[in-house]
């Protein structure tokens, strides 16, 4: 036992005294890896040990200290499992080199990038004079170009090499995390993973699950005090269907959402060597041989070093999908017009974003990789409605929704400054003629591509004769809510979601109600909801059925 983490409980002060205490000391790891190295016939054992004890003690010193690093035990049995493995499949290499290539492989894919390059040294110059190859699987390389063509992804480099870091852990472990921020590509390497297993002849699926919207009972299943009875849960239910996959397929079951010390602590049992889901009703259901267990969370602060340790890590930071690879997946479908786009991009948007990063504060932290979604999303939307495509309009388009991603959670002053920094910018890009104490931000673009002020799309108010309404119904056109149902229409046509921020009294409710008054109710219907801290999946759920 080793209580005092999130999600555990202390043995209460009565029943401590029953118990013998008996105080464990941390083994000596390297007669551990020694005696391992021994089993699986390395005969520089003794020399071999030294250097992998030094290596990991080095890096628990020298790293940056983040959450999800494990260095223990169970990180090293893991490695060395994989040694005897490649000693046997390589008979041909050396003993240093195949150390040396497995400590690299096993260890680097959970490293932030600030870390790698330190790891990287710390192994050089444990095996000096060494020059490493990497591991070149041809069957899985011809699997990710086949599966990146049929879903439209940009197989780059860096996202190509996290597709092969979870394939090689996912052959070790039984238990993986991905964990990245929003964007960072993890779904999207799950995915090809799973299709690239499917065209290797190995067929495999998933079962995914967000684990947060659901309470633990729920997830693992409820025993009812009174009756006895049992009633499995959603996690459960997956579970005992793994067990009737077929042997010849393979299965993965996805937790996709944040990791939670309640949930993730029962499942240290079926993450560690046992390989068993314990219940609360005392059914201990063994893994499948076919099926693995697959995170997929933000970040790891809550869980304890226990999960950690337990499970294989795949960082994915988020430099593996930059802008330009999201820019480039949005080209490929763009037929004649890429040209335009592309240059319009390269001309701009990368000091445009580093400028809003690094000397612009917004309203809300948004990632790399949300600003370009976001945009390539209203880009998307005005060219469904656009009738001239000309090199002219085209490039209005790319700056109307430049201006309306990097500059949506801008406050006024703040989107002066990009402003100031966009039209002095050396591109000398088509920007609007602006009048006297106007902005850019008064401007949009009209269906034959030329730039008009917003002013010529408010309407005059009319206030009803025939009837009072009430005041917070009132909603006086002018040129800042009429932009706003712009933009909340261009997203809500695609059946994109869409989310206001502002303080209190700026409209926002009044706004969205205007907008959903226009709806043919046969077609489209609204319900209003309000959310506080107290507000629970299950509150909201029946709302969304009572329609």
């Amino acid at each position: 036992m080793n209580p005092g983490y999130a999600g555990r409980q202390e043995l209460p002060e009565n029943l401590k005294i029953m118990f013998r205490t008996v105080a464990m000391m941390v083994p000596d790891r390297q007669i551990i890896i020694r005696v391992k190295m021994a089993s699986c016939g390395f005969k520089e054992n003794v020399v071999l040990s030294r250097k992998m004890f030094t290596l990991y003690k080095l890096c628990e010193e020298q790293l940056s200290k983040q959450v999800h690093y494990d260095f223990g035990l169970r990180n090293i049995l893991s490695v060395l499992r994989t040694l005897g493995s490649q000693k046997r499949s390589n008979p041909n290499d050396t003993e240093e080199t195949i150390v040396m290539r497995v400590l690299r492989d096993m260890n680097v894919s959970k490293l932030i990038d600030e870390d790698e390059g330190l790891f990287v040294s710390l192994v050089d110059d444990m095996f000096p004079g060494i020059k490493l190859t990497t591991n070149v699987y041809k069957d899985l390389q011809r699997a990710i170009v086949k599966v990146c063509d049929e879903l439209g992804y940009v197989n780059n480099p860096e996202w190509n090499l996290k597709v092969v870091q979870l394939y090689e852990t996912s052959l070790v472990r039984h238990g993986l995390m991905l964990m990245g921020p929003t964007g960072s590509g993890k779904t999207s390497c799950t995915l090809c993973m799973l299709r690239c297993f499917t065209e290797m002849g190995r067929p495999h699926k998933e079962m995914r699950m967000n684990p947060k919207a659901i309470t633990a009972p729920q997830m693992f299943g409820r025993l009812d005090v009174a009756t006895n009875d049992w009633t499995d849960g959603i996690f459960s239910t997956l579970w005992r269907r793994s067990l009737k996959v077929p042997p010849t397929q393979f299965c993965w079951i996805v937790l996709d959402g944040p990791v939670d010390a309640v949930w993730i602590e029962n499942l240290n049992s079926v993450l560690d060597d046992n390989k068993t889901l314990t219940l609360a009703n005392g059914d201990r259901i063994k893994m499948a041989d076919n099926s693995k267990l697959v995170f997929e969370p933000d970040n790891v602060d809550n869980a304890s070093p226990a999960t950690v340790s337990r499970v294989g890590m795949v960082f994915t930071s988020s430099s593996v999908l930059s802008w330009k690879i999201y820019m480039e997946a949005w080209l490929m479908k763009q037929g004649d017009n890429s040209e335009v786009f592309r240059r319009c991009y390269e001309s701009l948007y990368d000091d445009a974003h580093t400028f809003l990063q690094t000397r612009l504060s917004a309203k809300m932290r948004i990632l790399e990789a949300i600003y370009i979604r976001q945009m390539i999303d209203i880009m998307n939307g005005l060219l469904m409605d656009i009738s001239l495509r000309t090199e002219r309009a085209l490039e209005r388009i790319f700056l109307f929704s430049l201006m309306w991603s990097l500059g949506a959670v801008l406050e006024l002053g703040e989107r002066e400054k990009l402003e100031e920094f966009l039209l002095k910018h050396p591109s000398k890009l088509r920007w609007p003629k602006r009048g006297i104490n106007e902005t850019i931000f008064e401007y949009y673009v009209d269906d034959n591509g030329n730039w008009q002020h917003w002013n010529m799309r408010v309407e005059e108010f009319r206030y009803p004769e025939d009837e009072i309404p009430e005041f917070a119904s009132i909603l006086v056109p002018n040129v800042d809510n009429v932009r706003t149902a712009f933009l909340l229409n261009n997203s809500a046509k695609q059946l994109k979601q869409v989310l206001l921020i502002g303080e209190q009294g700026t409209a926002k409710t009044v706004m969205i109600k205007a907008y959903m008054g226009h709806y043919d109710p046969e077609i489209h219907i609204f319900k209003s909801f309000n959310f506080s801290s107290a507000t629970t999946p299950n509150m909201y759920q029946p709302t969304i059925h009572d329609y």
